[in-house]
């Protein structure tokens, strides 16, 4: 009986393996740049916990064909920290993507087209940093950003995104650092941010959450928007249509170190604005500004 050459008993182990952990094919021959693994520069199937990947810190993979990031993609690196991942004409994430990356920091992920952001992608990461800016975002799902303990920075911004949902964040407690910059959102409903907290203890230091809106096509703040947040750090609503803000819409807020609301179409701030953030009547310029507006706040250079 003719004994199997050795090299196909390499082999079947090798599929079978494949096959057992990557349940599709995520990467194709792609170029990748690793930190951790010595000569790994192509991967084929997915990133898994085998003897050579099981060092690897860091994930690059620019400029290559990743149309869907599918189930199991990357998985069970027990070191991974970075992962990379941008102008790959990616599409898609599925649920189950990404899971057993206990170390994981930064997830950036630029310049593709993906359209919507599901349930199951990221919840319990222990990502800090989630970059999304410059895909084609429209829609997020309601529970997308739930379950992340140590997210604290998001970035959202130039995208598609239209609307803002007073469900994002539930179990999400340290987001700091909000970018919704360069959207088409045209409406701060109530109690959007009920969910995040507008100040946080670092390392014995107090630090306030900044939110980035500026450069959208925002027309409308809603009544109590801005409930259950009495602090903030940064509030962009500079270069959008803005016509009115009430004193309602400020909801529960207290104290706000910065606003912007320059290049809106505002004719007057309420009085409870100049309040909370006195600063404000210096960021009030390319307003059609009534004269009474003007002289009530000694404003100086609004046009």
């Amino acid at each position: 009986m003719q004994s199997t050459p050795v090299f196909v008993y390499i082999f079947l182990y090798f599929v079978i393996t494949l096959a057992t952990c990557c349940r599709e094919i995520t990467f194709d021959h792609v170029k990748v740049t690793v930190k951790g693994a010595k000569d790994i520069k192509n991967i084929t199937g997915c990133f898994q916990p085998s003897d050579h990947l099981l060092k690897v810190s860091y994930i690059q993979i620019i400029n290559e064909q990743v149309p869907v990031l599918k189930k199991d993609a990357i998985h069970g690196l027990p070191n991974l920290m970075d992962i990379i991942l941008e102008d790959n004409n990616m599409t898609d994430i599925e649920p189950g993507a990404f899971y057993n990356l206990t170390h994981l920091y930064l997830f950036k992920m630029r310049y593709n087209y993906i359209k919507t952001i599901r349930d199951g992608v990221f919840n319990g990461l222990p990502l800090k940093e989630l970059c999304l800016t410059n895909n084609s975002i429209e829609i997020i799902h309601p529970n997308a950003f739930d379950n992340m303990p140590n997210l604290t920075i998001l970035f959202l911004n130039e995208n598609k995104i239209t609307t803002l949902s007073n469900e994002w964040f539930k179990n999400t407690p340290k987001v700091v650092s909000l970018n919704l910059e360069k959207n088409y959102i045209t409406t701060i409903p109530f109690r959007v941010f009920q969910n995040i907290r507008g100040e946080h203890l670092v390392s014995d230091v107090h630090i306030r959450t900044n939110i980035m809106l500026n450069d959208n096509v925002i027309r409308k703040i809603e009544d109590g928007a801005f409930n259950c947040l009495e602090t903030l750090g940064w509030l962009f609503l500079h270069r959008n249509e803005i016509e009115d803000i009430s004193a309602e819409s400020l909801g529960s807020l207290k104290v706000i170190e910065w606003v912007r609301l320059d290049h809106n179409r505002l004719r007057c701030v309420p009085d409870r604005l100049v309040q909370i953030s006195p600063k404000i009547v210096y960021y009030l310029h390319s307003n059609p500004l009534t004269d009474m507006c003007i002289n009530k706040y000694n404003i100086t250079k609004v046009r």
